[in-house]
This record gives C-alpha cells, sequence and structure tokens, in this order.
C-alpha cells in the first residue's frame, strides 16, 4: 500500500476519506492523503497535556509526530459504495489491526479496526480537523 512518501492532502472525492481528522479522543490528528495505490493517514498534530510536555514516542522509541498509522484501498462494500480497507497500528504498542474507513452523512470519518474477524472490533469516529497544528506537531489548546 503506502512505501513510505506521504503525498501532501488533495481536494477530497466525497467518498474519500482524505483530509484532516481530530481523532475520536481527540488526542491526535491524522492527515489521509493518497500514497501509492490508496491512502495513508500520518499523524501530523498530537495534543499534549501541559505545554512544556515532551511528544511522545512510539514503540521503537520514535517520535510519533509524522508516524504513518493507517494504509488503506478502496473496496466497493455491498451497497455500491466506497469503503476503504487495510491496517491501523497503534503507536503506543506496535500493534497492526485491520481496518475499515467509511464516511457518514455528515461527513465524519468511521474507522472500524479489529483482528480476525470486523465482528470482535471496534469503531471509533472522527471528525473533520480545522483547528490549528503549531510547530513540532502540537495542537493548539486553550494553554497554548
Amino acid at each position: 500500500m503506502c512505501g513510505g512518501t506521504f503525498a501532501p492532502a488533495v481536494a477530497a472525492l466525497p467518498s474519500s476519506p482524505t483530509g484532516t481528522w481530530l481523532t475520536a479522543d481527540h488526542s491526535a490528528v491524522i492527515q489521509v492523503a493518497p500514497c501509492g495505490a490508496g491512502l495513508c493517514g500520518q499523524i501530523v498534530g498530537i495534543a499534549l497535556a501541559h505545554p512544556g510536555d515532551s511528544m511522545p514516542v512510539d514503540w521503537r522509541g520514535h517520535p510519533q509526530c509524522g508516524e504513518i498509522i493507517v494504509q488503506v484501498a478502496p473496496v466497493t462494500n455491498s451497497s455500491g459504495t466506497t469503503d476503504w480497507e487495510g491496517t491501523v497500528l497503534d503507536p503506543r504498542d506496535g500493534y497492526v489491526y485491520q481496518a475499515r474507513l467509511s464516511l457518514d452523512a455528515n461527513q465524519n470519518l468511521h474507522l472500524h479496526g479489529y483482528l480476525g474477524l470486523p465482528l470482535f472490533g471496534q469503531t471509533q469516529t472522527w471528525v473533520p480537523y480545522r483547528g490549528q497544528i503549531l510547530m513540532g506537531c502540537k495542537l493548539k489548546t486553550a494553554a497554548s
């Protein structure tokens, strides 16, 4: 899917999850953009508990900022619309899960991550991010 090259975001198609998304727990912003034959999601912003906190690192000790955590390709679902299937990486522990991305009528992104069968997974709703990302991958907060 993605070979490490991350293309800048392009205008989103109605059924494409390209764009900048705030994760369900509001801890990070993920930019989803074309890469290879599919899409990749890269961490572009991280919320810190306190302005002076250091940026989090992944399970290997590398900075999470800039890490590609989503890799998906288009698939046509049973209703004839396009979903995106692939993998999602948890940067904290290195676990890789199967993933399905889809957009709802409000243009929110639903990421369903699972191991084995989709029935045993969880869905998160990511909303479009329209806030500011400060230098160093930091999200602008009231304390920033």
